[in-house]
C-alpha cells in the first residue's frame, strides 16, 4: 500500500507567542540597524523583585557614576526593594563648574514616550522620579572621602552639602544631550565655588508596593 501523503501545515506565528500572569515583556525597538533593517531585543521582567529605572545624567565635567557601589555601564539600572545610592565623582577639568543634572525614573506613562523607552505588555503600576533640583536628596563634598563606602547607602553624610540649582554656564548647555534630561523635569543642580575634584551622592528608596 502506497504510503499516505502527509498534509501541509503552514506554521503559525501565534504558536510560539509567550504570555504570562507574572512577568512583564518590554520591547526595545529600533531601525537604526546597518541596511535599513529594523530591529528589537524583547526582555522579561520580574515587577516583584526590581524596578526597571532608565538613567539619564549631565555634566560640565568628566564622571565616574556608580550604582550602590558598582560603576554603571547601562542606562538600565534594576533597583530591588531598599535604600539606594546613586554616587557621582566628578573631575576636575580646567573652569568647568561643578555642575550635573540627572534623571532616574521609572514610569507606566506611554505618550509622550522618550527615545529609546521600551514598550511593555502591560502596566507594572509603578511609578518613581529621582530628579536632580526638583526633590531629589543630592549632596557633594569637594574633600576627597576616601575608599569605596561613600559609593553605598548608610555612608555618613554629615560635612556633605546640598547641591542647589544653578544655571548653566557652559558652551555646552544648549546640547541636545542635556536637553533630554531636561525634559524629564530635572533641573540643573551644582556645588557652589567647588574647586578640584568633587563626589556627590544621590539617596533614594525604591518600595515595589502591593505588585502590578
Amino acid at each position: 500500500m502506497a504510503e499516505k501523503k502527509r498534509d501541509l501545515v503552514v506554521n503559525d506565528l501565534a504558536r510560539y507567542e509567550k504570555s504570562s500572569e507574572r512577568l512583564v515583556l518590554e520591547d526595545y525597538s529600533s531601525c537604526e540597524v546597518p541596511a535599513g533593517c529594523g530591529g528589537g531585543i524583547l526582555r522579561w521582567i520580574d515587577p516583584q523583585e526590581a524596578l526597571p529605572l532608565t538613567l539619564r545624567i549631565w555634566t560640565a565635567r568628566g564622571a565616574e557614576v556608580f550604582f550602590d557601589g558598582a560603576p554603571v555601564r547601562s542606562s538600565r539600572i534594576d533597583a530591588r526593594p531598599g535604600a539606594h545610592v546613586l554616587a557621582i565623582a566628578l573631575r576636575h577639568e580646567g573652569d568647568a563648574p561643578a555642575d550635573l543634572a540627572l534623571s532616574l525614573r521609572y514610569s507606566d506613562e506611554t505618550e509622550p514616550r522618550a527615545a529609546l523607552e521600551p514598550t511593555r505588555d502591560r502596566s507594572i503600576g509603578r511609578r518613581l522620579d529621582v530628579l536632580s533640583g526638583a526633590g531629589a536628596a543630592i549632596v557633594g563634598t569637594s574633600g576627597d572621602p576616601g575608599g569605596d563606602a561613600w559609593k553605598l547607602p548608610g555612608f555618613d553624610e554629615r560635612g556633605w552639602r546640598a547641591l542647589a540649582p544653578v544655571k548653566a554656564a557652559t558652551k555646552s548647555s544648549a546640547g541636545w544631550h542635556l536637553q533630554e534630561v531636561l525634559k524629564t523635569g530635572a533641573c540643573i543642580v551644582g556645588l557652589p565655588d567647588a574647586r578640584g575634584d568633587v563626589w556627590v551622592r544621590c539617596s533614594f528608596d525604591v518600595d515595589l508596593g502591593g505588585g502590578p
